[in-house]
C-alpha cells in the first residue's frame, strides 16, 4: 500500500465514523428548519413579568453589557411590553456605579453555595437564593427569567418569540437560536468562520430540547419561569457546564416541560485564536465533569458526542493533509506555467511531482457525462459485491463531506444575517467558509481533543476558567 492509499484509507475510516452524526444534522435541519426562528410576531397584550438577566464576572471590563441593557430597553419599546425589568449578575463591585439602566446585583466574594457551586453556577445561585428571600409566593409563577450573556443583543423578533411562547403555553423551559453577527470584522478571521458550525448545529439542540434530557443546553437564550428555577436552584453540584446539569435537573424533577421559543438572541464569535481554543476545550472539560451527576443514558449519549470530537479533529487533520497533497500537482503546474510564459527562473523553485494520484475536472466531467448519456461502466462477472460496497462507501463519504460544507455555508448565512455589508463580501465570505473548512474543522475540534485529554490526565486542571475577551 502506497502513501496515497494509506492516506486514502485513513480519511475513508475517520469520515464514515463522522456518518452517523451527518444524519442526525440533516434529519433536525429538516425537520425544524421552518419553526427555527419563530415568525409568530402578533402582539397580544397578555403579559407576564419577564426578568432580564444578564451574567458578567465586570461589567465594566466590556463596552458589550451597556448593549445588551440597551438592546432590550428598545426591543421592549417597539413592540409596546414593559413589563419588565433588567438584572445585571456581577462579581465587581464597581460595576454599582458603571451600569445604568439596569439593577447591579453584586455577588459577595464570600459567597458560598451549599453543594460548592462554582463560577458561574455560583453567581447564578445567589440570585435564586435572593429570590426565595424575598418570598414573591404566587407572582412567581407569573413571572420568567430570561437569561443573557454580557454580548447578548436582544431584537424585537426576540420579545415578541418569547411572550408568544408563554402565551401559548408550550411549556416552562425553553431556548431558541444564537447567532455570531457582531464583531466579525474585529474576530481573527478563522474564529468567525468557525462560528459558522454553531447555528446550523443549533437544529439540533431545537430536536434534543423537544425530546429531554438534552445534551445541550444554552446558558443564554434560555427562559425559564420563576418558580421552577428558584425550586431547582443552580447548586446542583461542582461543575463548569451549569446549564446541562440545571436542565438535567429540571427533566428529573418534572419530565418534559421543554420547548422551543425560536427567539434569535444576537452574540459574537472569539476574537482570537486563543480565545476560540480556551472556550472550546472549557466546554469540553465542563460536559465530563457532569457525567458523575447524570444517568446510564445520558452518560452513553454523551459518551458517543464526545468521541466524535476526537475523530472529527483527525478526520479533519487527515482531510486537510490530503487537501494539500491532491492540490500539490495543481500547484507545481501552476510555478511550471509561470516559468514557461515569464521565464522566470525563480518558479523552478518547486520541484515536481509526477504521478500523484488526482481526480481532473475533466475526469469528473467525463464521467458525469456518462451516466446522463446512460453509459454506466461494465462491471466485470464477480466484482459485483465489491463495487456495490465500494459505492455504499463512496456516497457514504460524499454525504458527510457535502453536509459538512452545506452546514457550514447554511451557519454562516444565519450568522450574517443581521451584518450589513456589501453582496460582494457576503460573496467572499462563503467563499473563504468554503476554501477554508478543513482548517476550520481543526480549530474547532482540536480544542475539545485536549480538553478531553487533560480532563483525564491532568485532574488538577479539571475546573480550568478563563475568560475570553468581549
Amino acid at each position: 500500500m502506497n502513501t496515497g492509499e494509506l492516506l486514502y484509507v485513513i480519511v475513508i475510516f475517520l469520515w464514515l465514523s463522522y456518518f452517523p452524526i451527518s444524519l442526525v444534522q440533516v434529519k433536525a435541519f429538516l425537520k425544524n428548519r421552518k419553526n427555527f426562528v419563530n415568525k409568530n410576531l402578533v402582539r397580544i397584550h397578555n403579559d407576564p413579568f419577564i426578568k432580564f438577566q444578564i451574567m458578567t464576572r465586570s461589567a465594566g471590563a466590556t463596552d458589550v453589557v451597556p448593549r445588551g441593557i440597551q438592546s432590550i430597553v428598545d426591543s421592549c419599546k417597539q413592540v409596546s411590553f414593559s413589563d419588565y425589568s433588567i438584572s445585571v449578575v456581577t462579581e465587581d463591585p464597581k460595576d454599582v456605579e458603571l451600569v445604568k439602566g439596569a439593577k447591579v446585583i453584586v455577588v459577595p466574594k464570600d459567597y458560598e453555595t451549599e453543594n460548592g457551586g462554582i463560577r458561574k453556577a455560583r453567581a447564578l445561585h445567589y440570585v435564586v437564593e435572593q429570590r426565595r428571600l424575598e418570598n414573591t409566593g404566587a407572582s412567581a409563577s407569573n413571572s420568567w427569567i430570561f437569561h443573557m450573556d454580557e454580548e447578548s443583543v436582544a431584537i424585537p423578533q426576540t420579545i415578541l418569540s418569547i411572550l408568544a411562547f408563554i402565551r401559548e403555553k408550550k411549556g416552562l423551559i425553553s431556548e431558541g437560536p444564537i447567532i455570531y453577527p457582531y464583531k466579525v470584522w474585529d474576530a481573527n478571521r478563522l474564529t468567525m468562520l468557525a462560528e459558522s458550525v454553531r447555528p446550523f448545529q443549533c437544529f439540533e439542540c431545537f430536536s434534543q430540547i423537544q425530546h429531554p434530557p438534552a445534551i445541550h443546553i444554552h446558558g443564554s437564550n434560555l427562559l425559564v419561569r420563576q418558580d421552577i428555577e428558584d425550586t431547582i436552584g443552580w447548586d446542583n453540584g461542582r461543575t463548569l457546564a451549569e446549564d446541562q446539569l440545571f436542565g438535567f435537573k429540571v427533566y428529573e424533577k418534572y419530565g418534559n416541560i421543554f420547548g422551543w421559543h425560536g427567539g434569535l438572541l444576537l452574540e459574537q464569535p472569539p476574537l482570537t485564536l486563543k480565545d476560540h481554543f480556551k472556550q472550546r476545550k472549557r466546554w469540553i472539560k465542563g460536559t465530563l465533569g457532569n457525567l458523575k451527576y447524570l444517568s446510564p443514558n445520558m452518560k452513553r449519549r454523551i459518551y458517543l458526542r464526545v468521541s466524535s470530537f476526537w475523530l472529527g479533529f483527525l478526520s479533519a487533520l487527515a482531510t486537510t493533509i490530503v487537501y494539500v497533497y491532491m492540490s500539490w500537482p495543481i500547484v507545481v503546474e501552476m510555478f511550471n506555467f509561470l516559468a514557461k510564459e515569464v521565464g522566470s527562473k525563480a518558479a523552478y523553485v518547486v520541484p515536481q511531482i509526477r504521478n500523484l494520484p488526482m481526480l481532473t475536472w475533466g475526469e469528473m466531467l467525463s464521467g458525469f457525462m456518462g451516466l446522463l448519456n446512460g453509459k454506466l461502466p461494465t462491471i466485470p462477472q464477480g466484482q459485483m459485491p465489491w463495487t456495490i460496497l465500494e459505492s455504499v462507501i463512496t456516497g457514504s463519504l460524499m454525504f458527510t463531506f457535502v453536509i459538512w460544507l452545506i452546514g457550514s455555508e447554511v451557519g454562516l448565512a444565519f450568522n450574517l444575517k443581521t451584518v450589513k455589508m456589501t453582496k460582494a463580501k457576503r460573496f467572499s465570505l462563503h467563499v473563504q467558509q468554503l476554501f477554508f473548512s478543513p482548517f476550520v474543522g481543526m480549530i474547532e475540534t482540536f480544542p475539545a481533543l485536549v480538553g478531553l485529554v487533560e480532563f483525564f490526565a491532568v485532574p488538577k486542571k479539571r475546573e480550568d476558567f478563563y475568560i475570553i475577551s468581549k
